[in-house]
């Protein structure tokens, strides 16, 4: 074996893992790519017989079928005879067919992308005959069945075969163990409900799963007169342990749940088959049972119970997989021994109610702005679009097809009844059902530890399990990664994708080691465990880590059985609460809060005690859920629901993140308000638990880490001003605006927006906010430095959207708009005296200014186009807002009467559709603020109480009184955070700033 050169190995990981950094797991893999093999195995025509003459008749849709299809009967020669032959089918059996039928479409997943690749090279080299695409198509597939061509593959791409090879043969080996297996025990495959002695077997369906361990999978055994069996092939112990229990449950607390019979033979075993159907009990009974089942598989510290794994049958959900219980956790190794707040939090999401599957939970690939699927029990619904892609062909039958990754929806189809599909019942009324089933098992265990942990140990303590360490899609999407032509010609390359599963290591190189070689053998890895002990094992028995776990899942389950009581009762009801934030109408976010002048109603009224009462209830609320670390030197967090999607329509379970917007650091500068306002030092504290870690990561070069790409708010610039303002409020101390100011420019990645939000206005805002807090002449220098460097980053969007018609951003409001952007620009020309961002700013303003459209007097949300929006973020609130900034440096530039029309959209329609900042009542009193401060007068009357009304109607206990997804957040500008923040600003409006204008 060739050892590979060091600038080879170094090339490929860049290249593959480009985002390996430098460190412990780079050397580790540099080392073990060199010593891999350099090429591989040649295939010969012996072994892998050619097709005959290309005939267009077996290839009628140009998809190559015929040719995969050749392959799979050539490699199952001897398969044909022995299911012929098998006693246990019946004479009219499809079996054999079934098999190569699901093989064919397996082969051309592993061998497409090869031919393609073929096709497309000697369609470039003018190799092919024929003047249309079709013509030149068969041209190539007569070559692809030639002896020549022949040669050519398989010399060119001999893993590919092989690997093609092998899962048919796994394949077939699985098919003809499965039916003796059947043959064996057949007596006791006649004792399962629905199995009629004496009638034989159809077909076996397999590869109803993954495959492990030499391409084992599940199967299904369907009879003559139509019913089936599950073959499962590993041990069953957990399957009939889990129905036991199930059963000990519905006796003590009525009978609620169905359960299945289970045959074990040994490491394998058969299983009843549930038939999906529609639950006698309605759906009110239906989330009932629900609750229950999700109870009991919290006690057996279930995961992975999906919608996949759970059917829904007459009698209501039953689980259909349960080799996911008594789950362990991982012990912690190397640098992952002091964990952080987040991962303390994201590991008491895994281990609670929402962790398990049964409830809604999105499911996405990591980044910001990507789709997501729920993949709960009670959450999916069909027609979802996928968060990963697949290989689809293009231009089938021509010598231009291809293939590429696509997004699809999903199209599994199930008979659980979802929360959508539950229409007949309101939501809350699920939840709640769910929730009080939940409570009333939980309560009686708590009730009967040592009974129930007692019940537990009997069924399930000497089974075994399997242990999840990465989402199967994660070893599915390498599998397919490693199909790549470059992967299946260059050894290096195949490795160093497969080595993908070191990124995830966490100081677990065992445990990665055998994940690449169960990949490199075409399996989805498979790791198991024994209920008594702490040792990982791999699918064939051998021992990856003999302590793997912190302690036995035995164990654990005990020790949750032991810790339970009300206050951890109420944690997990709660989280069922926070599972269904995502499905809350969006009807009930309205506040019912509007407009009134003065003089119509009693004027509001509430004292100093009244508002600081309900600041210190949201504080408490905040320092109770603040989740901490055993690593002081990352950030506490909070668990709530996270703002996932693009347009902010999906709200997931999550640990806060490191933006201002909903993340840890505008909860902080809330909390560090709060301790300056009341002086108690709770606050304080719980404050400076995020200030000071975020501080360090600042200043350390970690801001890339933080914010990626996206600044503004979201970014590390918007955790810069909640450091420094926190800093101010709470009397001092940090680092100082000019260290802040110079991190910002020398460790953060450039902007590639303009936007407030998101993108380098917002950075510029900061700095220009960093400038004026400035405590000398050199920070004065330091910030002014960062604010024309940034302040060229806008001008550079100016320029290269040509400047002339002012437009920058497809929007024209505030926050995502350039009405943002002109305002905050002008600020730093009247500060700097910078004539270019002058005349720019001033472009920028007078278009959206001009922007009204004639027939609505409004601002449309896009340019040129006519819907429009009401709050800070889209639309006339935000407009004015930044108009009336505008006017302080160009006086004039909106006419009176420009602020009167956008007072009379904000006063009509800015309030009453939410409480937020971000794009409700907050914000637009924030416009309210501001033109009592520049345009006296512009609101009337109206303005004299409005944040006492608001305050009476609105945010006094909202988390008690409404039922909606920002009672449940804890950011600034979407939830808890804010209405604490709105409270601070009334009381003393020149030291708390305005967020929304970081001014």
């Amino acid at each position: 074996m060739a050892r590979v050169e060091p600038e080879a190995v170094s090339r490929v990981l860049d290249t593959y893992i480009p985002e390996l950094s430098p460190g412990e797991t780079r050397d580790h893999l540099s080392r073990r790519l060199e010593d891999r093999e350099t090429s591989f195995e040649e295939c010969s025509e012996e072994e892998f017989p050619g097709p005959g003459p290309y005939d267009p008749g077996r290839d009628p849709d140009g998809r190559l079928v015929d040719y995969f299809r050749h392959h799979v009967l050539a490699w199952s020669r001897d398969l044909e005879a022995d299911v012929r032959g098998s006693t246990c089918l019946d004479g009219d059996n499809t079996a054999f067919e079934d098999f190569v039928a699901a093989q064919v479409p397996a082969v051309a997943e592993l061998l497409v992308r090869t031919l393609l690749r073929e096709l497309f090279l000697r369609r470039s080299a003018g190799l092919l005959r024929g003047g249309s695409p079709q013509e030149r198509y068969r041209s190539f597939r007569e070559w692809t069945n030639s002896a020549e061509g022949h040669r050519r593959l398989l010399s060119r791409y001999p893993r590919a075969f092989r690997s093609a090879r092998d899962r048919v043969r796994n394949a077939g080996a699985g098919l003809r163990h499965i039916l003796s297996r059947i043959e064996t025990h057949r007596a006791g495959l006649d004792a399962l409900p629905g199995v009629t002695a004496g009638v034989r077997v159809a077909t076996v369906l397999a590869g109803q799963g993954d495959m492990h361990n030499g391409g084992r999978s599940v199967a299904q055994v369907v009879f003559s007169d139509g019913a089936r069996v599950l073959y499962k092939p590993r041990p069953l112990e957990s399957e009939t342990g889990f129905n036991a229990i199930v059963e000990w449950f519905n006796e003590r607390l009525g009978p609620s749940l169905p359960t299945v019979r289970v045959l074990p033979c040994g490491d394998e075993g058969f299983v009843e088959y549930v038939r999906a159907g529609e639950p006698r009990s309605g759906s009110a009974g239906y989330f009932v049972r629900i609750g229950r089942l999700l109870g009991i598989l919290y006690l057996v510290k279930a995961i992975d119970i999906h919608f996949e794994n759970v059917v829904t049958c007459a009698g209501g959900p039953v689980v259909v997989d349960t080799e996911t219980l008594l789950t362990p956790r991982l012990a912690a190794r190397g640098q992952d021994a002091d964990r952080s707040a987040t991962a303390e939090a994201h590991a008491l999401l895994g281990e609670s109610v929402t962790g398990i599957g049964v409830l809604p939970f999105t499911m996405r690939r990591a980044g910001p702005g990507e789709v997501g699927m729920d993949v709960g029990v009670i959450g999916y619904d069909p027609g979802q679009e996928a968060p990963y892609k697949s290989l689809q062909f293009r231009n089938p039958g021509r010598d231009d097809m291809f293939v590429e990754l696509v997004r699809g929806t999903s199209a599994n189809s199930t008979a659980n009844l979802s929360v959508a599909r539950a229409a007949d019942l309101p939501l809350r009324e699920q939840r709640d059902a769910v929730k009080s089933e939940l409570r009333r098992v939980l309560e009686y265990a708590a009730s009967h530890k040592e009974t129930v942990a007692g019940v537990v140990g009997e069924h399930l303590g000497k089974a075994s399990f399997r242990f999840l360490h990465q989402p199967t899609v994660f070893y599915s999407q390498l599998l397919s990664m490693v199909t790549h032509p470059d992967a299946v010609t260059d050894p290096l390359i195949r490795e160093a994708l497969l080595s993908r599963v070191f990124l995830r290591a966490r100081g677990a190189y065992e445990i990665a080691e055998d994940e690449a070689r169960q990949l490199a053998e075409g399996d989805v890895p498979y790791f198991h465990y024994s209920a008594d002990s702490r040792a990982l094992l791999a699918g064939d028995g051998r021992v990856v880590l003999e302590e793997a776990f912190d302690e036995s899942g035995l164990d654990a389950v005990r020790a949750r059985i032991a810790g339970l009581d009300g206050r951890a009762i109420d944690r997990q009801a709660a989280l069922v609460d926070l599972s269904f934030v995502a499905k809350l109408p969006l009807s009930d976010d309205v506040t019912g809060f509007s407009w009134r002048p003065s003089g119509r109603t009693a004027p509001a009224r509430a004292d100093r005690p009244r508002f600081l009462d309900e600041a210190v209830r949201i504080g408490d609320l905040l320092v109770d859920a603040m989740v901490e670390g055993s690593d002081p030197r990352h950030p506490a967090v909070w668990i709530g629901p996270q703002v996932a999607a693009p347009e902010g329509e999906e709200w997931t379970p999550g640990a806060s993140g490191f933006d201002f917007y909903t993340g840890m650091p505008g909860i902080a500068l809330a909390l560090a308000g709060l301790a300056r306002e009341t002086g108690q030092e709770r606050f304080r504290a719980a404050a400076l638990k995020v200030v000071e870690p975020l501080e360090a990561l600042l200043l350390g070069g970690s801001l890339g880490a933080l914010g990626g790409t996206v600044v503004g708010m979201c970014g590390p610039d918007g955790i810069a001003y909640a450091v420094a303002t926190a800093r101010r409020l709470l009397g001092g101390g940090g680092p100082g605006a000019g260290r802040l100011a110079r991190a910002l420019v020398s460790d953060m990645a450039t902007p590639n927006l303009y936007d407030f939000v998101t993108g380098s206005a917002g950075t510029l805002a900061v700095c220009l906010s960093l400038h004026r807090d400035a405590a000398d002449g050199e920070e004065r220098e330091l910030t002014g430095r960062a604010a024309a460097f940034f302040a060229d980053h806008v001008m550079k969007g100016v320029r290269e959207s040509g400047g002339g018609e002012g437009r920058v951003t497809g929007y024209t409001g505030y926050a995502h708009g350039d009405m943002g952007i002109a305002a905050k620009l002008l600020e730093y020309a009247a500060a700097f005296g910078d004539r270019e961002a002058l005349a720019s700013a001033t472009r920028m303003a007078e278009a959206v200014r001009d922007a009204r459209t004639g027939r609505d007097r409004d601002w449309p949300r896009v340019w040129g186009e006519s819907d429009y929006s009401y709050a800070w973020c889209h639309g006339a609130p935000g407009i004015l807002m930044g108009a009336l900034e505008v006017n302080r440096h160009a006086p004039g530039l909106f006419p009176e009467e420009a602020l009167g029309r956008l007072a009379e959209l904000t006063a009509g329609r800015g309030f009453g559709n939410n409480p937020t900042y971000c794009h409700g009542d907050l914000g637009s009193l924030e416009t309210v603020l501001l033109a009592q401060e520049t345009a006296p007068g512009l609101f009337g009357d109206g303005a004299a109480d409005l944040y006492p009304r608001l305050f009476a109607e609105v945010v006094e206990r909202y988390s008690e009184r409404a039922d909606t997804k920002y009672a449940y957040s804890h950011g600034i500008m979407l939830g808890q955070s804010g209405l604490l923040w709105s409270v601070l600003r009334h009381l003393d409006p020149r030291a708390y700033p305005s967020i929304v204008r970081l001014a």
